[in-house]
């Protein structure tokens, strides 16, 4: 870049005053009554000037399109270290789901527990579930210890139980579709969708990944 700008320089350095040696050569061949008139031409230090004005404005343009490059160029690679560290502290989520027992006197309701574990080093934390509205089932607390009322989880860690209640009486696929929402230390926020199918055939459950907030 330096070489590419002492060369444009030199050359129009060169280009100007090769045009002021022609002209004021020109003048001395040139016979009295053709000469170029120096209130509409201008003289030698006006050509001057208007060579010199026309490198620096190169110049400069030159060096603002490099600059610009480079900024680009830095805004490309904090993109890229930003992604990988939202990458590195992001959890990940391992979702499996089982069914208990009917429920005494409801031989047509089961639970249908989902648990949640981590299998990163990097903690999940504010963890909520919203359940989908438009589901038959609905969420029920069931207390096993006081790891239920946890709001965070790691790798290690007891997994996270959600039970929902759910009709086996329908000879259709019951769908429980719910939500869950968390942060990683740096205070990005997630959601992802969780869809449990149970059937005749045992439970299929299907997490979408996980989307950014």
């Amino acid at each position: 870049m330096k070489n590419e700008n002492l060369m444009l320089i030199l050359t129009g350095l060169m280009i100007t005053l090769g045009l002021c040696a022609l002209i004021y050569v020109a003048n001395d061949i040139i016979p009295e009554g053709q000469k170029f008139n120096s209130e509409i031409w201008g003289n030698i230090n006006d050509w001057m000037i208007y060579g010199l004005t026309l490198v620096t404005a190169v110049f400069l343009y030159k060096t603002l399109r490099s600059q610009m490059e480079v900024q680009k160029t830095q805004n490309e690679l904090f993109k890229i270290e930003s992604t990988r560290f939202k990458e590195s502290i992001k959890p990940l989520l391992k979702y499996s789901a089982s069914t208990d027992k009917m429920i005494p006197g409801e031989k047509h309701k089961k639970i249908l527990t989902v648990e949640v574990t981590n299998e990163t080093e990097n903690i999940a934390l504010k963890i909520s579930r919203i359940l989908s509205q438009d589901e038959r089932s609905k969420q029920i607390f069931i207390p096993m210890s006081l790891d239920d009322r946890r709001d965070h989880l790691k790798k290690g860690d007891n997994p996270l139980l959600f039970h929902f209640l759910i009709d086996s009486k329908s000879p259709a696929s019951e769908w429980t579709v719910f939500e869950l929402n968390y942060e990683d230390i740096s205070g990005n926020k997630y959601k992802q969708r969780v869809i449990c199918i149970c059937d005749r055939f045992g439970i299929e459950i299907n997490p979408y990944l996980p989307e950014i907030v």
